[in-house]
């Protein structure tokens, strides 16, 4: 049967593997997922008994009647040692299951990461849009936090943050920086960044602008004045914008196309690859930079031509997804599988067998 103390040890293995996600389930081993990728860990199947114990020890009597009223509570907890966590449990097949996410962990830079200098470089820009984007477990908030932790150690500025839940603390460096959680600070995204406006700030980040309301605070900031970050989940430049663009009623959709062409300065798509060697994941990159081009084509509605306009613009340090995994792969990170996996053209895939 496992201990309380067997959880600490499980969270201390997760956290020195830096992994994001530990899933707990009974009936099967202890999982983690790291860089995207979901594998088990070297401990023992947990029982039904284990987790309602773990339940049992983390919970006060009043999140108990929640969990049995709702089957379902999301709770923060903060441990000595390992730092703070966020902890989800869920009814399944008449047992508890827990996902805990592990919020503080090292944070690589963006260069570590390998994000295009050309990305890297928008740290600088005083004021616009940028737009992180790609499918769950593709390294979004990784990449934000990194270029945050960028903006904060070069720049004298003040950050303001606005997360569900706060997954990396950033110290006060050369940057003031003040996050704020969603639901513990504020109620929402978008009352967040709509207060954000009146406390000073320079950089606000959004963890997420999913909804109408909220990206409609991340533009009005971003065209005030302020360097604005956030993600979307969404695959490349073309599907980002049709998803903006389809938030809003159809009357409003050339008046958004203007709006979100003065504001853009970049979307960055990305995906991660398994590495060739089996240690991680590489990073593969499509790099949207808003040019007077990109933004004709926005307001035009010609945006099936922003993917022949990135690939002619490599000299300005844009890219397509395919150039990108093209050259993970021929530089022998990745494998050609993985390579053709991933590609959403294949036939813009010429390499050769490795």
């Amino acid at each position: 049967m496992y201990t309380h103390d067997d959880f600490i040890k499980i969270i201390k293995y997760a956290k020195e593997a830096n992994a994001t996600d530990i899933h707990v389930a009974a009936g099967a081993v202890p999982a983690m997922r790291i860089e995207g990728r979901l594998s088990y860990m070297p401990f023992d199947m947990v029982l039904p008994k284990d987790t309602e114990a773990l339940i049992s020890d983390i919970l006060d009597q009043e999140r108990k009647n929640v969990l049995k009223s709702t089957h379902y509570i999301s709770l923060p907890i903060a441990l000595h040692d390992i730092g703070r966590l966020r902890v989800n449990i869920f009814m399944q097949r008449g047992s508890y299951s827990i996902n805990i996410k592990l919020l503080d962990r090292l944070l690589k830079t963006p260069e570590e990461l390998g994000i295009p200098d050309a990305v890297i470089n928008l740290h600088r820009q005083e004021s616009g849009l940028i737009l992180v984007c790609g499918n769950k477990n593709s390294g979004k908030s990784t990449t934000v936090a990194s270029l945050v932790k960028k903006i904060s150690t070069s720049r004298e500025c003040h950050i303001i943050t606005i997360e569900d839940p706060i997954e990396y603390l950033y110290k006060h460096d050369k940057a003031i920086v003040n996050q704020k959680e969603v639901g513990m600070d504020v109620n929402s995204f978008k009352e967040g960044v709509y207060s954000a406006l009146t406390q000073d700030p320079d950089v606000i980040m959004i963890s997420s602008a999913t909804d109408p309301a909220t990206f409609s605070a991340a533009l009005a900031a971003a065209e005030n004045g302020h360097l604005v970050i956030t993600t979307l989940q969404t695959d490349d430049s073309i599907s980002t914008i049709e998803y903006i663009v389809g938030m809003y009623p159809a009357d409003k959709s050339n008046y958004i196309k203007i709006q979100l062409s003065n504001a853009l300065l970049a979307i960055v798509s990305q995906c991660l690859i398994p590495a060739a060697d089996g240690n991680g994941s590489k990073l593969a990159v499509e790099v949207m930079l808003a040019n007077q081009a990109i933004k004709n084509l926005i307001v035009e509605n010609k945006i099936h031509q922003i993917p022949a306009m990135i690939k002619a613009s490599k000299s300005l340090g844009m890219i397509t997804m395919e150039d990108s995994i093209n050259d993970l792969y021929t530089a022998g990170k990745i494998t050609k599988q993985s390579a053709l996996n991933y590609m959403a053209n294949r036939k813009s895939f010429f390499g050769g067998a490795r």
